[in-house]
């Protein structure tokens, strides 16, 4: 979270001479008293004068104090009790006092010294609120990630000076805001302070305070916004899914066109679905798959959001609208040989036999070797009524899974047994790309894969053909098999 910082060179200087000259008419002794005290704790200040400084500022508190009780219209003297407030680091007394002073001021219709004490509170203002954003800066610096635990006896020293950083910023904005009560700019940057060591619950507070007193600031609801995703997120992580969903909901509602609030709930559903059974499972997975369509709208290009709502809704058992997102998920990412599968399979189950044969071998060719996409070919041809071509498939897929590559395919080639159909088809087609041994049922096979012609040749005991399998075409159901070029 990005903190904001106010811009220096508000000075104290001028703010004292402009009235220093006395008035026509009488005034309270403890404010006028108290006012000459502000002053002359002032230019020993400025000398360095420390002693005397410190015993001044303190008797102005004291005569101001009693001025503010005894003559509440004075509007210009409690001005000065709240710099005299501010001088002592009381910034709450000092708030009120300003704030009571402008009131006072402003019903007299006098500008000018409605201006000098709003120019005098905002300098005290931002030394504090400066202070504070330095404070932050610097805990930031010295461990970045304070959300994540320290590994070792090192991380665990830069971390507890990090928080002492923390807690003088917390020190410093909360000054500031006691000063300038509901200002924006301070309630975000102390809202940050919490929010940046993962005390998001404190910053969702202070925020929703302040929007009570400026509703519409665009980032008084941004920061809140971000602050709640933020203590949702942590909830999810805990695995406390059901308030991450409420808090996730309530984004969404707030903010229907924003896409984060909809992935996020997604996510929390589909990893909620993750520990139900049955219908319980399938009801949750239903509205993850609803929450990421509702994303894939809102960015309609990314893949990776029609896959997880395809994903969603193939494990709740809404296979329609599966095959609706996976088909989606197929056009955006034509490579996805994931998603290929999945889609193939939901065809499948729909009894959609061609369309999952044609979905499915494009990514068998593009990844010939991927024995899975062998075995989910081969069960759809079977499902579909095509043994032959089922079985070899599954010959192609027990190759892949039982054998082990023989290191040099060219020797074992030209060592076939003369004349056996191994040795006509190392003359044929020459040298095979990969042989892989394996053995099933206590025979033992070698299948002799040529990869770039898409077909594999097994071959049982002493060279002879047992199977041939072609995987250069689909094969669908009411076509006749593919047969020699005339």
């Amino acid at each position: 979270m990005k903190v904001h910082r106010f811009a220096r060179g508000l000075i104290l200087s001028g703010l004292m001479a402009a009235w220093l000259a006395g008035t026509a008419e009488a005034r309270n002794p403890h404010c006028a008293g108290g006012i000459q005290y502000v002053v002359q704790a002032m230019r020993d200040k400025e000398k360095g004068n420390t002693e005397d400084y410190t015993r001044e500022i303190n008797k102005a508190v004291q005569q101001l104090g009693t001025c503010a009780a005894e003559d509440p219209v004075d509007g210009e003297a409690i001005g000065y009790l709240g710099w005299a407030y501010c001088e002592v680091d009381s910034a709450g007394p000092a708030g009120h006092a300003f704030e009571a002073a402008i009131k006072s001021l402003q019903a007299k219709g006098d500008a000018k010294k409605v201006e000098w004490v709003m120019g005098n509170r905002t300098s005290y203002w931002a030394r504090w609120f400066n202070d504070g954003i330095g404070k932050i800066q610097s805990a930031q610096q010295i461990y970045p990630d304070f959300c994540k635990k320290a590994d070792n006896d090192a991380d665990t020293k830069l971390k507890a000076e990090a928080e002492k950083s923390y807690q003088a910023a917390e020190a410093s904005l909360t000054k500031a805001a006691l000063l300038i009560p509901g200002d924006p700019r301070t309630a975000r940057n102390l809202a940050s302070v919490y929010a940046l060591r993962c005390d998001f619950p404190k910053a969702e507070a202070i925020l929703k305070r302040a929007l009570e007193t400026a509703p519409n600031d665009s980032a008084l609801n941004e920061s809140l916004r971000n602050v709640r995703m933020n203590l949702a997120n942590k909830m999810a992580e805990d695995k406390n899914y059901d308030q991450a969903i409420a808090t996730y909901g309530d984004e969404v509602k707030r903010s229907p066109s924003s896409f984060d609030p909809w992935v996020a709930l997604a996510s929390a559903h589909f990893n909620k679905a993750q520990t139900l059974k049955d219908d319980a499972a399938k009801a949750e997975f239903k509205l993850a798959g609803e929450a990421y369509a509702k994303a894939s709208d809102l960015k309609a290009t990314e893949a990776d959001l029609a896959f997880n709502a395809a994903l969603a809704y193939q494990n709740a058992h809404d296979l329609e609208k599966a095959a609706t997102w996976w088909e989606k998920a197929t056009k955006l990412k034509p490579d996805d040989t994931d998603a290929k599968s999945a889609y193939a399979s939901v065809l499948a189950e729909l009894n959609r036999c061609n369309d999952a044969i044609q979905v499915l071998h494009p990514a068998v060719v593009a990844k010939p070797q991927e024995q899975t996409l062998h075995r989910q070919l081969g069960a759809i041809y079977t499902k579909c009524g095509n043994s032959a071509k089922g079985t070899e498939e599954l010959m192609i897929y027990l190759a892949l899974s039982k054998g082990k590559a023989a290191a040099d395919a060219a020797a074992l080639a030209k060592a076939a047994k003369q004349g056996s159909d191994a040795a006509k088809t190392l003359a044929s087609d020459g040298v095979p790309e990969q042989i892989t041994e394996w053995e099933a049922d206590q025979q033992k096979w070698q299948t002799w894969f040529y990869w770039g012609k898409k077909k594999a040749y097994h071959f049982g005991t002493g060279g002879t053909l047992s199977q041939k399998s072609d995987w250069s075409q689909p094969v669908l159901a009411g076509s006749p098999p593919p047969g020699p070029k005339k």
